[in-house]
């Protein structure tokens, strides 16, 4: 795990600002110099599904993403978790032209949890869920080409709400690589992460993987939708591997305004069985 991260962050030294030679000439502009509105690349959030985008918003430009409402099911040790959750904010702040940096606030969340034990065992936590705290590095194509990449590294600042947080700082880097053949795009990504056992305070290496398609729906303008597999399996043997397929559709209201919904559908038993959400993302 330590291998990999310090190679990643030895391409976030090295090659930094990397642009195909046909985008424009942005790195002018910064944080108090705003990129004119005539100039600002192609609004894409990091929703819906759990794919990320590799564009990075355009300097001195703002973006906020959130849930307006989710909703997870999940199934596990003879038991069942329901979780509602209202709003989610990432805020984003545009740096450079190739850097920004993110803060995602996890929001009011709700958790209850009923098992099949005997006498009947229900638990219930409501709080605010942890902090992320990211920043993403354009290295290729972030206004335009046939293929794009970033990197994004983040770290979690945990809450103190039992059962809806494991109390734990963890962190990671994330890597997507966007291919764009003629209308669609595909999103390759990969993520290494340092987390807490499940058990215990050991900490254990998990790498995430997923591939997604998004393309245009036929006959109509301004709707993309989006299939994803996504994997998650770790070296914690208390901590099972989840596999999930993801449907997603975003509706472009305007340049700068995007309305998502999406279905997330556990495809193994320790992947909860269904989250269904719908949210906005909005460029400033």
């Amino acid at each position: 795990m330590i291998v990999r991260l310090v190679a990643l962050a030895a391409l976030t030294i090295l090659i930094p600002g990397l642009a195909r030679a046909d985008d424009l000439d942005k790195s002018g502009y910064t944080l108090f110099d705003p990129v004119p509105d005539d100039l600002l690349r192609k609004f894409a959030p990091d929703r819906p599904a759990k794919g990320f985008s590799v564009r990075t918003v355009d300097a001195g430009h703002f973006e906020i993403e959130t849930d307006l409402i989710s909703t997870i099911i999940s199934n596990s040790r003879g038991g069942t978790t329901h979780s509602f959750q209202g709003l989610d904010p990432t805020l984003k702040l545009g740096l450079t032209n190739w850097m920004d940096i993110e803060v995602q606030f996890n929001g009011l969340q709700y958790t209850e949890s009923v098992d099949g034990t005997s006498p009947f065992n229900f638990q219930n936590s409501t709080g605010f869920g942890d902090v992320f705290l990211r920043s993403k590095i354009n290295l290729l194509g972030n206004d335009s080409g046939p293929v794009g990449f970033a990197l994004i590294p983040y770290v979690k600042l945990p809450s103190s709400t039992p059962l809806i947080s494991n109390g734990a700082v963890e962190g990671g880097l994330i890597a997507p690589l966007a291919l764009r053949p003629a209308d669609f795009i595909v999103t390759l990504m990969t993520e290494v992460d340092d987390l807490k056992s499940a058990t215990g305070n050991n900490r254990f290496a998990n790498f995430v993987n997923l591939v997604s398609v998004s393309h245009a729906v036929p006959g109509t303008e301004g709707i993309n939708a989006t299939v994803e597999l996504f994997s998650s399996v770790g070296t914690d043997p208390g901590t099972a591997p989840v596999y999930t397929l993801d449907f997603g559709m975003n509706f472009r209201l305007s340049q700068h305004t995007i309305l998502d919904v999406g279905l997330n559908l556990g495809l193994n038993s320790a992947a909860p069985k269904a989250q269904v959400y719908t949210g906005i993302s909005a460029r400033f």
